[in-house]
Protein backbone atom coordinates (compact mmCIF):
# COMPACT_ATOMS: atom_id res chain seq x y z
CA UNK A 1 0.00 0.00 0.00
CA UNK A 2 2.61 2.43 0.84
CA UNK A 3 4.42 1.55 -2.70
CA UNK A 4 0.89 2.40 -4.25
CA UNK A 5 0.70 5.75 -2.47
CA UNK A 6 4.00 6.73 -3.24
CA UNK A 7 3.40 6.38 -7.01
CA UNK A 8 0.43 8.05 -7.01
CA UNK A 9 2.05 10.91 -5.29
CA UNK A 10 4.15 11.18 -7.59
CA UNK A 11 2.00 10.92 -9.79
CA UNK A 12 0.12 14.16 -8.77
CA UNK A 13 3.46 16.27 -8.09
CA UNK A 14 5.56 15.57 -10.52
CA UNK A 15 4.02 18.08 -13.53
CA UNK A 16 3.98 20.36 -10.88
CA UNK A 17 8.08 20.13 -10.67
CA UNK A 18 8.36 19.52 -14.00
CA UNK A 19 6.54 23.32 -14.85
CA UNK A 20 8.19 25.03 -12.04
CA UNK A 21 11.76 23.57 -13.30
CA UNK A 22 11.31 24.98 -16.73
CA UNK A 23 10.08 28.49 -15.54
CA UNK A 24 12.90 28.79 -13.08
CA UNK A 25 15.22 27.73 -15.79
CA UNK A 26 14.27 30.70 -18.12
CA UNK A 27 15.27 33.10 -15.30
CA UNK A 28 18.94 34.59 -16.55
CA UNK A 29 19.37 35.72 -12.41
CA UNK A 30 18.27 32.56 -11.06
CA UNK A 31 16.57 32.94 -7.54
CA UNK A 32 17.78 31.91 -4.92
CA UNK A 33 16.92 28.13 -4.55
CA UNK A 34 15.97 27.80 -0.52
CA UNK A 35 13.41 30.53 -1.33
CA UNK A 36 11.86 29.19 -4.30
CA UNK A 37 11.23 25.81 -2.34
CA UNK A 38 9.93 27.66 0.58
CA UNK A 39 7.34 29.18 -1.63
CA UNK A 40 6.25 26.37 -3.17
CA UNK A 41 5.64 24.46 -0.08
CA UNK A 42 3.72 27.68 1.31
CA UNK A 43 1.61 27.30 -1.67
CA UNK A 44 0.62 23.87 -1.07
CA UNK A 45 0.48 25.04 2.85
CA UNK A 46 -2.48 27.49 1.85
CA UNK A 47 -5.42 24.35 1.96
CA UNK A 48 -4.75 24.66 6.05
CA UNK A 49 -6.19 28.49 5.51
CA UNK A 50 -8.73 27.52 3.06
CA UNK A 51 -10.60 24.89 5.56
CA UNK A 52 -11.26 27.65 7.62
CA UNK A 53 -13.18 29.99 4.87
CA UNK A 54 -14.30 26.99 2.86
CA UNK A 55 -16.96 25.71 5.06
CA UNK A 56 -18.61 28.44 5.77
CA UNK A 57 -18.63 29.25 1.89
CA UNK A 58 -19.81 26.12 0.80
CA UNK A 59 -23.11 26.58 3.53
CA UNK A 60 -24.12 30.19 2.39
CA UNK A 61 -23.98 28.60 -1.45
CA UNK A 62 -25.84 25.60 -0.64
CA UNK A 63 -28.01 27.57 0.88
CA UNK A 64 -29.02 30.24 -0.88
CA UNK A 65 -27.77 30.01 -4.42
CA UNK A 66 -29.13 27.30 -7.04
CA UNK A 67 -28.49 27.07 -10.89
CA UNK A 68 -25.85 29.26 -12.55
CA UNK A 69 -25.52 31.40 -10.03
CA UNK A 70 -24.33 28.89 -7.56
CA UNK A 71 -21.92 27.74 -10.07
CA UNK A 72 -20.87 31.28 -10.89
CA UNK A 73 -20.00 32.07 -7.17
CA UNK A 74 -18.80 29.07 -6.70
CA UNK A 75 -16.25 29.00 -9.66
CA UNK A 76 -15.04 32.73 -9.53
CA UNK A 77 -15.48 33.37 -5.38
CA UNK A 78 -15.68 29.93 -3.46
CA UNK A 79 -12.65 28.37 -5.46
CA UNK A 80 -10.92 31.11 -7.83
CA UNK A 81 -10.86 34.17 -5.22
CA UNK A 82 -10.43 32.04 -1.95
CA UNK A 83 -7.19 30.39 -3.69
CA UNK A 84 -5.63 33.31 -5.64
CA UNK A 85 -5.92 35.50 -2.88
CA UNK A 86 -4.34 33.31 -0.63
CA UNK A 87 -1.73 32.56 -3.35
CA UNK A 88 -0.95 36.29 -3.60
CA UNK A 89 -0.10 36.74 0.48
CA UNK A 90 2.41 34.18 -0.19
CA UNK A 91 3.66 36.43 -3.06
CA UNK A 92 3.51 39.74 -1.00
CA UNK A 93 4.21 39.22 1.92
CA UNK A 94 7.43 36.94 1.84
CA UNK A 95 8.65 36.60 -1.54
CA UNK A 96 8.56 40.45 -2.06
CA UNK A 97 10.06 40.83 1.25
CA UNK A 98 13.15 39.23 0.11
CA UNK A 99 16.00 41.19 -1.39
CA UNK A 100 16.31 38.62 -3.99
CA UNK A 101 13.03 40.01 -5.32
CA UNK A 102 14.88 42.71 -7.52
CA UNK A 103 14.09 42.42 -10.87
CA UNK A 104 10.62 41.52 -12.63
CA UNK A 105 11.51 38.31 -13.69
CA UNK A 106 11.50 37.21 -10.40
CA UNK A 107 7.67 37.73 -9.84
CA UNK A 108 7.21 35.02 -12.91
CA UNK A 109 9.25 32.75 -11.14
CA UNK A 110 7.75 32.89 -7.44
CA UNK A 111 4.09 33.43 -8.93
CA UNK A 112 4.47 29.87 -10.14
CA UNK A 113 5.81 28.44 -7.23
CA UNK A 114 3.31 29.84 -5.27
CA UNK A 115 0.63 28.21 -7.60
CA UNK A 116 2.23 25.10 -8.37
CA UNK A 117 2.23 24.44 -5.00
CA UNK A 118 -0.82 24.40 -4.52
CA UNK A 119 -1.78 22.62 -7.47
CA UNK A 120 0.72 19.47 -6.22
CA UNK A 121 -1.05 19.54 -2.98
CA UNK A 122 -4.65 19.30 -4.79
CA UNK A 123 -3.27 17.05 -7.42
CA UNK A 124 -2.41 14.72 -4.32
CA UNK A 125 -6.15 15.05 -3.10
CA UNK A 126 -8.15 14.61 -6.05
CA UNK A 127 -5.79 11.18 -7.01
CA UNK A 128 -5.46 9.86 -3.54
CA UNK A 129 -9.37 9.93 -3.19
CA UNK A 130 -9.93 8.68 -6.59
CA UNK A 131 -7.62 5.62 -5.74
CA UNK A 132 -9.51 5.39 -2.45
CA UNK A 133 -12.69 5.05 -4.32
CA UNK A 134 -11.83 1.86 -5.76
CA UNK A 135 -10.79 0.32 -9.44
CA UNK A 136 -13.41 -0.28 -12.62
CA UNK A 137 -12.29 -1.37 -15.49
CA UNK A 138 -9.04 1.37 -15.29
CA UNK A 139 -7.12 3.18 -12.61
CA UNK A 140 -9.09 6.38 -12.25
CA UNK A 141 -6.45 7.80 -10.12
CA UNK A 142 -4.21 7.14 -12.74
CA UNK A 143 -6.71 9.16 -15.08
CA UNK A 144 -6.84 11.94 -13.10
CA UNK A 145 -3.18 12.76 -12.68
CA UNK A 146 -2.49 12.32 -16.14
CA UNK A 147 -5.61 14.30 -17.18
CA UNK A 148 -4.83 17.65 -14.29
CA UNK A 149 -1.27 17.39 -15.72
CA UNK A 150 -2.44 18.65 -18.95
CA UNK A 151 -5.34 20.40 -17.91
CA UNK A 152 -5.74 22.04 -13.89
CA UNK A 153 -1.96 21.91 -13.29
CA UNK A 154 -0.97 24.16 -16.17
CA UNK A 155 -3.79 26.15 -15.54
CA UNK A 156 -3.00 26.90 -12.29
CA UNK A 157 0.65 27.97 -13.52
CA UNK A 158 -0.71 30.55 -16.44
CA UNK A 159 -2.29 32.00 -12.88
CA UNK A 160 0.95 32.12 -11.52
CA UNK A 161 2.33 33.81 -14.67
CA UNK A 162 -0.14 36.47 -14.62
CA UNK A 163 -0.36 36.98 -10.80
CA UNK A 164 3.50 37.56 -10.50
CA UNK A 165 4.12 39.55 -13.95
CA UNK A 166 1.26 42.36 -12.56
CA UNK A 167 3.29 42.77 -9.29
CA UNK A 168 6.13 42.98 -10.70
CA UNK A 169 4.38 45.53 -12.75
CA UNK A 170 3.15 47.05 -9.49
CA UNK A 171 6.70 47.10 -7.74
CA UNK A 172 8.96 48.18 -10.42
CA UNK A 173 6.92 50.38 -12.59
CA UNK A 174 6.62 54.03 -12.09
CA UNK A 175 3.04 54.62 -12.33
CA UNK A 176 -0.32 52.79 -11.91
CA UNK A 177 1.00 50.59 -9.08
CA UNK A 178 -2.07 50.31 -6.94
CA UNK A 179 -3.93 49.67 -10.28
CA UNK A 180 -1.51 46.50 -11.73
CA UNK A 181 -1.95 45.83 -7.46
CA UNK A 182 -5.80 45.19 -8.01
CA UNK A 183 -5.14 43.48 -11.80
CA UNK A 184 -2.72 41.14 -9.97
CA UNK A 185 -5.52 39.40 -7.67
CA UNK A 186 -8.44 40.16 -10.44
CA UNK A 187 -6.66 38.68 -13.89
CA UNK A 188 -6.12 35.18 -12.06
CA UNK A 189 -9.20 34.70 -10.27
CA UNK A 190 -10.89 35.60 -13.71
CA UNK A 191 -8.63 33.19 -15.59
CA UNK A 192 -8.88 30.82 -12.91
CA UNK A 193 -13.19 31.52 -12.38
CA UNK A 194 -13.89 30.94 -15.74
CA UNK A 195 -11.77 27.89 -16.44
CA UNK A 196 -14.17 26.45 -13.62
CA UNK A 197 -17.23 27.93 -14.44
CA UNK A 198 -16.90 27.05 -17.60
CA UNK A 199 -16.46 23.44 -17.02
CA UNK A 200 -19.29 23.42 -14.42
CA UNK A 201 -21.69 25.54 -16.60
CA UNK A 202 -24.43 24.02 -17.71
CA UNK A 203 -25.00 27.25 -20.39
CA UNK A 204 -21.18 28.03 -21.18
CA UNK A 205 -19.35 25.76 -23.08
CA UNK A 206 -16.83 24.49 -21.66
CA UNK A 207 -14.29 25.20 -24.73
CA UNK A 208 -14.32 28.51 -23.24
CA UNK A 209 -11.88 26.78 -20.43
CA UNK A 210 -9.65 25.87 -23.24
CA UNK A 211 -9.49 28.56 -25.12
CA UNK A 212 -8.88 31.31 -22.15
CA UNK A 213 -6.27 28.86 -21.68
CA UNK A 214 -4.61 28.78 -24.95
CA UNK A 215 -4.61 32.47 -25.40
CA UNK A 216 -3.08 33.04 -21.81
CA UNK A 217 -0.49 30.45 -22.79
CA UNK A 218 0.98 32.90 -25.62
CA UNK A 219 0.73 36.21 -23.58
CA UNK A 220 2.80 34.39 -20.62
CA UNK A 221 5.27 32.84 -23.72
CA UNK A 222 5.68 36.57 -24.45
CA UNK A 223 6.56 38.06 -20.97
CA UNK A 224 8.64 35.69 -20.42
CA UNK A 225 10.86 36.26 -23.75
CA UNK A 226 10.80 39.87 -22.88
CA UNK A 227 11.51 40.06 -19.95
CA UNK A 228 14.25 37.36 -20.57
CA UNK A 229 15.16 39.53 -23.42
CA UNK A 230 15.34 42.51 -21.23
CA UNK A 231 18.00 40.77 -18.70
CA UNK A 232 20.16 39.46 -21.56
CA UNK A 233 20.30 42.99 -23.05
CA UNK A 234 20.33 44.75 -19.44
CA UNK A 235 17.84 46.47 -19.81
CA UNK A 236 14.90 45.54 -17.70
CA UNK A 237 14.02 48.16 -14.97
CA UNK A 238 15.05 46.41 -11.69
CA UNK A 239 14.32 49.99 -9.25
CA UNK A 240 11.33 49.52 -6.99
CA UNK A 241 8.83 52.26 -6.83
CA UNK A 242 6.30 50.94 -4.79
CA UNK A 243 5.84 48.93 -1.30
CA UNK A 244 2.77 46.81 -1.17
CA UNK A 245 1.27 47.34 2.64
CA UNK A 246 -1.05 45.56 4.15
CA UNK A 247 -3.22 48.22 3.72
CA UNK A 248 -3.04 48.54 0.24
CA UNK A 249 -3.25 44.47 -0.14
CA UNK A 250 -6.09 44.31 2.13
CA UNK A 251 -7.89 47.50 -0.26
CA UNK A 252 -6.95 45.50 -3.36
CA UNK A 253 -8.57 42.38 -2.13
CA UNK A 254 -12.24 43.95 -1.35
CA UNK A 255 -12.02 45.60 -4.53
CA UNK A 256 -11.99 42.81 -6.52
CA UNK A 257 -14.03 40.93 -4.27
CA UNK A 258 -16.72 43.19 -4.68
CA UNK A 259 -16.34 43.20 -8.46
CA UNK A 260 -16.83 38.93 -8.58
CA UNK A 261 -19.45 39.72 -6.19
CA UNK A 262 -21.57 42.16 -8.23
CA UNK A 263 -21.18 39.97 -11.44
CA UNK A 264 -22.36 37.13 -9.50
CA UNK A 265 -25.68 39.52 -8.48
CA UNK A 266 -25.56 40.52 -11.99
CA UNK A 267 -25.57 36.51 -12.91
CA UNK A 268 -28.63 36.01 -10.22
CA UNK A 269 -30.81 38.12 -11.94
CA UNK A 270 -30.63 37.57 -15.15
CA UNK A 271 -30.64 33.15 -14.71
Amino acid sequence: MLISNFFYILAAILPAIIILLYVVKQDAFPEPKEIVIKTFIFGAAITVGLDLFIGDFDKFSEKNLTGETYFFFDSFIRAAFLEEIFKMMIIVFYCTRKTAFDEPMDGLVYGVAASLGYAAWENIDYVLFYWESGKLFYDPSLYVAISRAFSAVPMHALCGVMMGFLISQALFEKKYNFYNLILALAVPVGIHGLWNYSLSSEVVSEQIAYITAFVIFFRAIVIFKNFKKGQLNKTMFNNRYYSISVKDFSKAGTIVLLFYSFLTFVVYIFS
